[in-house]
C-alpha cells in the first residue's frame, strides 16, 4: 500500500523537476554529458557518491543495503541503464520518487544529446557539401574562361586544387601530343619545374606510379607504403605522409597526371580522392580543349599559307612553268599531313 508521502510528493520533488531544464541544458554542446548529468543527480538526491551505469549491466535495481538508492535510466519504457546513489543518511520515499522522476529525465537528456549529436553532424555533413559544390563550381568557371595556351592553363588550374581537397601541393604533369619528350609540370606554388625535373616526375615519381597504372591511387601513410617507398623521385625539404593522384584521360588517351600531397599522414580518405577525381576530369576536358585550340590554330595559319602557294602554283601551270605541276603536287602532300593532324586532334 503506498504511503501518503508518495501520493503527495514533497516539495522538494517539485522543485526538481521545475529545475529539469538544467539537465538539457547541461548536455547541449557537451561531447560527453555524463558528468554534468551525474553532478547534477547528485544535488538533487543530496548523495555523497553517484554513479550512472550505462548500459544498465546485471546489477539489481532493488537493493536492501543502508544508505543505497538505485533507479532505472529510461528512455519510453527502455531501460538503458541505471542510477546508484550512496550516502551515510537513509533513503526516504521522497528520494525514490525522485529517483523515479530521475530516470526518466536523465534519460529524456541523453536521448536529447544524442539527437543534437546527429542534428550536428548532418548540419556540418551540409555545409561540407555546400562548400565543396561552392569550390566545384568556382572551379567549373575557372575552366570555361582559362586561356587556351595548355602550359598557362595548367599553372592556372593546379593552384586551385590543394584547397579543394584539404592538401598542402600539388602537381599537374602534362604529356603534350606534338613533343612527347618535354613535358610540362605545373606547381601549386605558381611556378613551373624544369624539363629534366617533369621526365623524373614523370618516370620515376607518384605521376609516373599512375601513368603506369592508369588508375586513381591514394597513400594514406608513406612510412609503410610499398609503392611510395619504391618511388626513386621524392622530395627532401617537406616530406610526404600522404599522398594522392588521378590520370589525366580523354577517350584513350593519357593527357597527364594530378597529384596532391600533404605532411600529415592519413589525411586523404575515399571522398578527397573522388573529388580530386572530378577536378581531373574538369582539367582533362579543359587540356583537352586547349590543345584542340592550338591544333586548329596552327593548321588555320597553315592553310592560309598553303592556299597562298597554290595560288602561286595554279598561276605558273597558266604560264606553262614546267616545274609547277611538281609544285602543286607537294602542296598536295602537305594539305594531306595537315588533314591527319587534324583527325589527330579530333
Amino acid at each position: 500500500m503506498p504511503s501518503a508521502a508518495s501520493n503527495n510528493p514533497s516539495r522538494r520533488l517539485h522543485e526538481a523537476l521545475v529545475g529539469c531544464g538544467a539537465f538539457f541544458a547541461a548536455v547541449r554542446r557537451q561531447a560527453d554529458p555524463l558528468p554534468t548529468l551525474r553532478d547534477l543527480a547528485a544535488d538533487w538526491l543530496h548523495a555523497e557518491q553517484l554513479d550512472l551505469v550505462i548500459p544498465a549491466g546485471t546489477g539489481s535495481l532493488h537493493t536492501q543495503e543502508s544508505g543505497l538508492l538505485c533507479g532505472p535510466i529510461l528512455i519510453g519504457r527502455r531501460v538503458i541503464g541505471r542510477i546508484e546513489a550512496r550516502r551515510s543518511l537513509p533513503y526516504t520515499e521522497d528520494d525514490q520518487a525522485l529517483m523515479v522522476a530521475l530516470g526518466q529525465i536523465i534519460g529524456a537528456a541523453l536521448e536529447f544529446s544524442a539527437q543534437q549529436g546527429q542534428l550536428d553532424q548532418h548540419y556540418h555533413q551540409s555545409q561540407a557539401h555546400t562548400d565543396t559544390l561552392d569550390r566545384l563550381l568556382g572551379f567549373g568557371r575557372l575552366v570555361v574562361s582559362a586561356t587556351s595556351n595548355p602550359r598557362q592553363l595548367a599553372l592556372e588550374l593546379v593552384v586551385q586544387v590543394p584547397h579543394m581537397v584539404t592538401g598542402e601541393r600539388a602537381g599537374l604533369l602534362l604529356l603534350p601530343v606534338n613533343a612527347p619528350d618535354s613535358p610540362i609540370l605545373a606547381l601549386s606554388n605558381g611556378t613551373f619545374s624544369s624539363t629534366e625535373r617533369a621526365c623524373e616526375v614523370r618516370d620515376h615519381g607518384l605521376a609516373g606510379l599512375v601513368l603506369s597504372s592508369g588508375v586513381p591511387i591514394i597513400i594514406d601513410e608513406t612510412d609503410t607504403d610499398a609503392r611510395w617507398l619504391a618511388i626513386r623521385d621524392r622530395e627532401e625539404d617537406a616530406p610526404t605522409r600522404c599522398a594522392m593522384a588521378v590520370p589525366l584521360v580523354w577517350g584513350q588517351h593519357l593527357l597527364g597526371a594530378l597529384t596532391v600531397t600533404t605532411t600529415q599522414s592519413r589525411l586523404f580518405g575515399t571522398p578527397q580522392l573522388n573529388l580530386l577525381e572530378l577536378a581531373a576530369c574538369h582539367i582533362s576536358l579543359a587540356v583537352h580543349a586547349a590543345n584542340s585550340d592550338a591544333v586548329l590554330a596552327q593548321t588555320h595559319s597553315t592553310v592560309s599559307d598553303l592556299l597562298y602557294e597554290l595560288d602561286l602554283a595554279m598561276a605558273e601551270v597558266r604560264n606553262g612553268d614546267p616545274v609547277a605541276l611538281s609544285r602543286l603536287h607537294a602542296i598536295q602532300q602537305r594539305l594531306i599531313m595537315q588533314q591527319r593532324a587534324i583527325h589527330a586532334a579530333m
